[in-house]
């Protein structure tokens, strides 16, 4: 076997471990390397006296932003900090935990990975690295599918997408469980964990922060259009609902900035029109391609949705989606 082959054999061998270091030898344009760059410090957003987050100005990863496209958060409570989502890399982690010191010196005490998209978990390893220690709290199934596979394939996506601005980035999976309906306690702070089934996954944890009636909704809505594989059009109008009926003064988004409940009035609508659309056009005989123009045309996503990052390329892939939907419904 050649060297660069048994490299990077070990690599993907040694990628789901926790806490190793994050020199690992990988290749870039044929060249050895061991880490990439550090992340350039993103400013904190303040939202209410304990809610905070990092805002990600770019829809998706590139190598000018090095990975960094979602929005990592934090609640700063008597006890300490707690941190919802990572972000993509151990090198966006390694300034998550900088920044959280640029507004207090208080203890990391917990993290939350909302889903197991990687832009949420990846930079765990930064924090494991800080305090092997750390617990760190999602649903079960985001373990498994990460164990499953599905870390090694973000790894490859975010390497792909920055040109290997992840690199030394190792796996790091949760090491907690919650199922949604926990109360949890961090000093003078209560925080409330949500799941309400499908929504943009079939695992995704909404996190309430009962005193600053805050809620980080992750990435069950937002006003951009990437990726619904995972996920459910009519689950996310019932989980829109019930976020809505929280009655948050603001909420906290995986992507974009923070808003009010008309986010998700938005993303309640915009799944409304799609799956409705498409199971009308479905029972008319029309293909997906055929739904499009006709979808396209409602004056919600004229007037709206077509503004929304990713809308154009990206619209016909989530009217496929739709009427898979569609069709397994039916069986």
């Amino acid at each position: 076997m050649k060297r660069r082959d048994l490299l990077k054999s070990a690599f993907g061998l040694s990628a789901g471990l926790i806490g190793m270091s994050a020199l690992k030898p990988l290749y870039a344009n044929d060249e050895l390397v061991m880490k990439a760059d550090p992340m350039y410090d993103v400013p904190v957003t303040k939202v209410s006296d304990r809610c905070y987050y990092l805002l990600a100005k770019d829809p998706e990863p590139s190598p000018e932003n090095h990975a960094f496209f979602n929005n990592p958060g934090f609640i700063v409570t008597s006890e300490g900090v707690v941190v919802i989502d990572t972000g993509s890399s151990v090198q966006i982690g390694e300034m998550v935990i900088r920044q959280i010191k640029t507004v207090t010196d208080k203890p990391i005490l917990a993290v939350i990975n909302t889903h197991y998209h990687g832009d949420h978990f990846l930079g765990n390893h930064a924090f494991i690295a800080a305090n092997p220690k750390l617990d760190i709290y999602s649903h079960q199934a985001t373990i498994d599918n990460i164990k499953k596979g599905g870390g090694e394939f973000w790894v490859g996506f975010m390497q792909r997408n920055s040109n290997n601005g992840i690199s030394g980035t190792v796996v790091t999976p949760p090491n907690k469980t919650v199922k949604g309906g926990e109360t949890m306690k961090f000093g003078d702070t209560t925080i409330k964990i949500h799941q309400w089934g499908t929504a943009h996954t079939e695992c995704d944890l909404i996190v309430e922060v009962v005193e600053d009636n805050v809620a980080f909704l992750g990435d069950t809505a937002m006003r951009r259009v990437a990726n619904m594989a995972d996920g459910s059009f009519p689950g996310t109008v019932e989980v829109m609902k019930k976020a809505k009926a929280l009655g948050c003064d603001h909420y906290i988004l995986g992507h974009g900035p923070h808003d009010n409940v008309s986010i998700c009035e938005d993303m309640q609508k915009f799944c409304e029109i799609i799956y409705g659309d498409a199971t009308k056009y479905y029972e008319e005989g029309l293909s997906d391609f055929e739904m499009k123009p006709k979808i396209m045309a409602n004056p919600f996503m004229k007037d709206v949705a077509s503004s929304w990052p990713g809308y154009e390329h990206t619209i016909g892939k989530f009217i496929a989606v739709a009427v898979a939907e569609v069709e397994k419904s039916m069986f």
